[in-house]
């Protein structure tokens, strides 16, 4: 008969994916046996811990009480796994982050390959969703996003200056349309918006004005929730848009968008890692921290400080 502990790891993997199928995979089983192991716990403890249906499986309400004081304990043997490993001077292990696709493709993705060459032992997870996700709840280390969104209880860590934004549109938009001239004049055009996904709230727009900032609230026909679409609406000439730049900057520099009200474009607010403030900190993500800080750091210096010798 398997001990408490022993089952703990299938349960964690359960409500953590959502997933009996996609557990097994992880935990190198077959779904069968993370079954039977869910009931030999469920039997133990005396309460249905999961509500199954045939196309899902959900945390029921004692199952979300027990996961939110089991996987924080866990979460602090993997800690101390990666402790151990750490005496030997290399950081290692699985890291967890959730991030938006935003952050992941302008501050993550173009240095992948670098993070991997300098800590090979460590496993990056990164789970983009333009929801907000619990970090108890989804197990994960850290998560990155804008101030605004950060959860309550946590330790933030600014890992960029801000983002330039620009508003953009096609040559055949501004065509026909003509070119506003002030951040006043968007209420003549159709603006292409952006709403968050977990709050409903529509994306504001940043604009740098008398020394001061300016945001403000458009109008349009057309609202994504997905920044590629956005971007593809623009290049179809729907309308305009206020993008990150690092995100268009290819189309821009072909030409494919052209960007509009260049004095007035501002820097929305930066992006922060964050993780518990209850929890000791790996090394593996002391180390993803500073590296990410390490390379918006670059990424802020001017070329010519860049390229002195």
């Amino acid at each position: 008969m398997s001990s408490l502990l022993q089952l703990l790891p299938f349960f964690e993997a359960v409500a953590r994916l959502g997933s009996f199928t996609q557990a097994a995979n992880q935990l190198g089983v077959t779904p069968p046996a993370v079954s039977q192991n869910i009931q030999a716990l469920e039997t133990r403890l005396g309460v249905r811990l999961f509500n199954r249906t045939s196309r899902s499986v959900r945390l029921s309400d004692e199952g979300k009480i027990f996961y939110r004081r089991v996987a924080p304990a866990m979460s602090q043997i993997d800690v101390a796994a990666d402790d151990l490993r750490t005496l030997r001077g290399q950081p290692s292990g699985l890291l967890r982050i959730t991030l938006p696709q935003l952050a992941a493709s302008l501050l993550v993705m173009p240095y992948l390959e670098e993070f991997q060459a300098r800590y090979p032992e460590v496993q990056l997870e990164l789970f983009t969703d333009d929801h907000f996700s619990d970090l108890v709840l989804g197990s994960f280390d850290a998560g990155i996003r804008m101030r605004a969104m950060l959860q309550k209880d946590m330790i933030a860590v600014p890992i960029d200056n801000g983002q330039r934004r620009v508003v953009i549109a096609s040559p055949g938009y501004l065509t026909q349309r003509g070119v506003p001239l002030t951040p006043a004049a968007l209420s003549e055009h159709n603006c292409l918006r952006y709403r968050f996904p977990g709050s409903g709230k529509f994306e504001p727009w940043y604009f740098r004005q008398n020394d001061g900032h300016l945001t403000l609230e458009v109008g349009g026909s057309l609202i994504f929730n997905e920044d590629r679409l956005i971007k593809d609406a623009a290049l179809a000439g729907l309308g305009m848009t206020q993008r990150f730049r690092g995100t268009v900057l290819r189309e821009l520099e072909s030409g494919q968008l052209v960007e509009v009200l260049a004095d007035y474009a501002g820097d929305s607010p930066g992006f922060f890692i964050y993780f518990p403030a209850s929890r000791h900190m790996p090394l593996k993500l002391r180390v993803f921290i500073d590296f990410m800080r390490e390379k918006q750091a670059l990424q802020d210096r001017p070329q010519s400080a860049i390229a002195a010798p």
